[in-house]
């Protein structure tokens, strides 16, 4: 028995409340014979990240979806609760490791680790080496841009002589005229991540053969 009507720090379970005069302890009357406390249910959700597309950018994401549990309504937070917002969606992401959190919104200090690091990784910068072969008679078309050991991005390729208007799956262009070739190199898995190798590829021809007659 307590001399106050208040009780705390009760955990989950049912509770015969009752009140007694505290002159005669003999007379009391049951309030309640069954109060039941609650507890909501553990606080859940499934966290998904998306990597940078392309070295140097800032486009990660981290994606806090299905949560369940405590009283239905959620906030979320990566950066270990310093900050926290309403949807479960942080976009323009740089790489780095997050720390992904859930928070019951009607209780603040209900709150889950979800995933303590969460890593969002940016590719190696896309390179490849680049040989060209000059026209070989003048008025031929015969000339060559070769594009090989291609590394970085996500590991397949699309390559461009042109600046970016058409791309091809080899790094191999042939039977090309006397001309200035813009080289590209581009992550065929996010193609707008593209490296200029050289805007500058000087394919030359030799000079028409003459000769005097006598």
């Amino acid at each position: 028995w307590s001399s106050s009507g208040s009780f705390t720090s009760l955990s989950p379970g049912f509770y015969s409340v009752r009140i007694r005069d505290a002159a005669n302890p003999g007379c009391f009357v049951v309030l309640n014979g069954s109060l039941r406390i609650t507890e909501p249910g553990p606080l859940y959700a499934v966290v998904q990240k998306t990597d940078i597309s392309c070295n140097g950018a800032s486009d990660g994401v981290i994606e806090i979806t299905s949560p369940t549990g405590g009283y239905g309504t959620y906030e979320y937070s990566a950066d270990g609760g310093g900050s926290w917002q309403l949807a479960g969606s942080f976009s323009n992401l740089v790489p780095g490791t997050y720390d992904v959190r859930i928070r019951d919104a009607v209780n603040f200090d209900c709150v889950v680790i979800l995933n303590p690091a969460v890593i969002i990784a940016q590719p190696d910068a896309l390179s490849a080496s680049l040989q060209k072969t000059d026209v070989t008679c003048y008025g031929a078309a015969n000339g060559t841009i070769t594009i090989t050991n291609a590394s970085g991005g996500y590991g397949t390729y699309g390559y461009s002589i042109d600046g970016g208007v058409n791309w091809q799956l080899t790094g191999t262009f042939s039977n090309l005229a006397p001309g200035i070739y813009d080289v590209r190199i581009r992550d065929r898995a996010h193609p707008d991540c593209f490296v200029i190798l050289d805007p500058d590829v000087i394919i030359t021809q030799p000079d028409a053969l003459s000769a005097s007659l006598q």
